[in-house]
């Protein structure tokens, strides 16, 4: 990865991954438990850029390094 895609990876918020998203894949519904559940803060975004797209590919992991379940 270059480092002008590291230092745009590192600078996109959350804001604009949700936006993103929501443009791409249109609304989105999510249950209120989903915002309760407490193994949401042993999750972490990840994002991961494909040169060849050229697209960022977003996902979740366990803190631990694992990956996680994010369906």
């Amino acid at each position: 990865m270059t480092d002008d895609i590291e230092g745009l990876v590192t600078s996109i918020s959350m804001n604009q991954v949700l936006v993103a998203i929501l443009e791409e894949h249109g609304k989105l519904v999510v249950p209120t438990l989903r915002f309760l559940d407490t193994n949401v803060s042993n999750k972490e975004l990840v994002i991961d850029y494909d040169e060849e797209g050229p697209s960022f590919t977003f996902s979740l992991r366990d803190i631990d390094g694992l990956k996680s379940d994010s369906n």
